[in-house]
């Protein structure tokens, strides 16, 4: 045997074991799987095809030329592998589409192998005919059994005559017979292809149809046309394209079994695949490099060359590692750093959810990660809506609306008790009267991951069958767990995060509030010279609902109004805009006080809800002549005080504004002496509140005031204010706190 022939036989030995333990592996680790057996028969049968070629190119050559091997038994044996064809036909039946699960009578499906049952019959048992004809020679003679045996032995002489003739032809006949098989393999391998519908399947399964496919027709160019057309190619053309056949053959379902999860076992049974299959062909190059590299020691220096072979084997003993760990990090980068990899996946998903921070987003990663894992065909989101305070089962293309979920939904009850994904069959008992369930049967849901923090039920994920048909497993199980774990710290994140958003959105909302209710107020009071007027306004938090402000009517007269709008924030802040704007056009016309707050409550009450009104308390000061004119719309009466210590409510007027659009004010008119002065304030004064939950009271106001009304306004306010921090120490006050002091100056002052 010539070196090429070495070559080859060591070839053809590598792919028979590489098909061999394939087709032990893929069985054993998932023997339940219909694609799986039927695989690994395919794959088993396809190994002993290039282990009989490796026998026969070590052992013919070495035979003495006239042994008939050819005509042993042994040597028949190979036809043993056509097997294959049968077991190929078989396996597009179950692959990438299952018809076999359509068919009632399962066992039929066995008939395609009868003709090679026959045929490896035929070959075995019909090897030596004349061998078989004396065996059936029968004497002539008397007696029941000479009647009975030879009519039956004649019989059976012609069955062996036509079993010889068709031992002649039996190349052609069953070439033509494996040929039928593999034109209708291979048309079942496309169509069946042709009809997968999710994208990510239908580009997993290409490796397997193209390589199979190129395989089965390099072989049949190689062998199955010459045999059925009678012509022949020459041995070395012939080999090339049964190494070609083998390459593109077990290549690709190599490849598809341990980066495109062809078939249903675990990842580190695809590990441990690859580096068996690396480790033997390192080791092969190695001892191939050793045995070659001596002898080219040897034929260059001559015979006695024991130290540079010791030497040679110590070198390549050196680089042996550095080369395997190199070999090792190519393989683990094309074949296993992919999506079949769950840790890898774990790992590229926990660095992209990190920056993940919008709950749909989140969602389309994690339903796009789980489909393309597991090859998942659905992926249903049932998650807590804060804003709705309820769960939602999310909508999806094929159930386009959202459905809110009762809260004491029984199967919703029944996922809050998982702590790990499970089957969906495992939540039976809690089906009963579950309109959660009843959506989760129309959508096919095979598994349920829990989706729970410390103390609360996030939601869960439900997931639809595998689109390969293969059931969840155990490592399917796990990354899950892994997944849901993740995916629950990422949801909280997402959640707190817009919690942030929220708080930002609304922190700016009291800030332009604030602004706006800043800019309502006057920057100064007006100054006179007969009057002085000081004014006071602290909100309870950024914004508040009072406000205060004074409108010129004339030179010698102005207008005061003081008001406490219903609400905090931009609301209230755009209801004292509101009323602001509504007060100073109906002023300026120089209408009757009545009128004009008759007039703001109809503007307020029609454009606005019932539960939004204000109190409000408008007035209008002639200096020249020391009138006030006033009205109260439901607002603290303030108090006018005399020179003398009496004093008087101004509580002329009528209700709140904005409730009912047609009401009536009505208005007073007092005369003011010098000294006397009118007290303004809002009810975060007469409300505010010390530890025994005591309210300061108007009455505490009109005494403090009363005893303290000859002092000078600023001094009066400063008093007062002192007065209430004394009694109610809370920063910020409680509520909202305005107030405005109104004093005439006495005469010479």
């Amino acid at each position: 045997m010539d070196y090429f022939q070495s070559i080859i036989a060591a070839f053809y030995f590598v792919f028979g074991a590489i098909f061999l333990f394939l087709a032990f592996t893929v069985v054993k680790d998932n023997l339940s799987q219909r694609l799986n057996r039927t695989a690994g028969m395919m794959l088993f049968f396809a190994a002993l095809g290039p282990v009989f070629l490796a026998l026969g190119t070590i052992i013919t050559p070495n035979l003495d030329s006239q042994a008939p091997f050819e005509e042993s038994f042994i040597y028949n044996l190979h036809y043993i592998w056509e097997l294959f064809f049968p077991a190929f036909l078989l396996f597009s039946l179950v692959y990438p589409i299952d018809r076999l699960s359509r068919f009632r009578r399962q066992r039929l499906k066995y008939l395609i192998f009868l003709p090679h049952i026959f045929h490896i019959s035929l070959a075995l048992g019909m090897r030596n005919p004349e061998r078989v004809l004396n065996l059936l020679e029968i004497e002539s003679g008397q007696g029941v059994w000479a009647i009975i045996l030879e009519p039956l032995s004649y019989v059976l002489k012609w069955v062996v005559l036509g079993f010889s003739l068709l031992l002649t032809s039996e190349g052609t006949l069953f070439a033509v017979v494996n040929l039928i098989y593999v034109f209708l393999a291979v048309g079942f391998l496309i169509h069946g292809r042709s009809l997968i519908s999710n994208r990510q399947l239908r580009a997993r399964t290409i490796m397997v149809v193209v390589g199979i496919t190129l395989a089965v027709g390099l072989y049949a160019a190689a062998y199955l046309f010459p045999a059925i057309f009678a012509y022949a190619y020459s041995p070395t053309v012939q080999t090339l394209l049964l190494v070609a056949a083998l390459i593109f053959g077990g290549g690709g379902i190599v490849w598809s079994v341990i980066r495109e999860q062809f078939l249903d076992i675990r990842i580190i049974v695809r590990q441990s695949l690859v580096y068996t299959i690396s480790s033997g062909l390192l080791v092969g190059l190695y001892l191939l490099v050793i045995e070659q590299g001596g002898k080219f020691i040897s034929g260059y220096f001559g015979g006695k060359t024991t130290i540079l072979n010791i030497a040679f084997i110590v070198a390549a003993l050196i680089l042996f590692q550095p080369i395997s760990t190199r070999l090792d990090n190519l393989i683990r980068r094309l074949f296993l750093k992919r999506g079949s990899d769950y840790r890898n996946v774990m790992e590229q998903l926990s660095r992209r959810l990190i920056t993940i921070l919008e709950t749909e987003q989140l969602r389309q990663t994690i339903e796009k990660t789980i489909q393309s894992t597991l090859m998942v065909e659905r992926v249903y989101f049932v998650l807590y809506d804060d804003k709705l305070k309820e769960y939602v089962l999310l909508s999806t293309e094929d159930f386009p609306e959202r459905m809110i979920i009762d809260r004491n939904d029984l199967f919703l009850g029944g996922v809050n008790q998982l702590t790990a994904p499970a089957a969906y069959r495992i939540l039976g008992i809690y089906h009963g009267g579950s309109s959660l369930a009843v959506e989760m049967d129309k959508r096919h849901i095979e598994m349920i991951l829990p989706l729970k923090d410390a103390n609360h039920l996030l939601g869960f994920l439900a997931l639809s069958a595998k689109s390969t048909g293969f059931r969840f497993n155990a490592n399917d199980i796990n990354f899950l767990g892994v997944l849901s774990n993740q995916l629950v710290t990422a949801l909280t994140n997402t959640r707190l995060y817009a919690d942030s958003l929220e708080k930002q959105r609304l922190d700016e909302e009291m800030t332009m509030a604030r602004q706006i209710q800043l800019d309502l107020l006057p920057k100064e009071p007006p100054r006179g010279g007969n009057y002085k007027i000081v004014t006071y306004s602290q909100p309870s938090r950024i914004i508040g609902g009072d406000f205060f402000d004074f409108i010129t009517i004339t030179e010698d007269r102005f207008g005061i109004v003081i008001a406490d709008a219903s609400g905090k924030g931009m609301p209230a802040a755009l209801m004292v805009a509101q009323i602001q704007a509504t007060l100073r056009a109906e002023a300026g016309n120089n209408r009757d006080i009545g009128k004009i707050i008759g007039n703001v409550n109809r503007h307020l009450a029609l454009s606005s809800s019932s539960e939004k009104y204000a109190t409000l308390f408008y007035g209008e000061f002639d200096h020249a002549s020391c009138t006030f004119s006033y009205t109260n719309a439901g607002h603290n009466y303030p108090l006018l005080i005399r020179k003398d210590g009496s004093f008087h409510n101004l509580s002329e007027g009528g209700i709140v504004i904005g409730v009912f659009p047609n009401m009536n004010y009505k208005c007073s008119d007092i005369h003011l002496e010098p000294d006397d002065l009118i007290f303004f304030y809002t009810d975060g004064v007469s409300e505010a509140m010390n530890e025994k939950d005591e309210e300061y009271g108007e009455a505490r106001i009109r005494d403090f005031v009363v005893n303290r009304r000859h002092l000078d306004p600023d001094d009066i306010l400063k008093g007062i204010l002192d007065d209430i921090r004394g009694f109610d120490s809370s920063d910020p006050p409680r509520d909202d706190t305005t107030i405005v002091v109104m004093k005439l100056c006495s005469k010479g002052k």
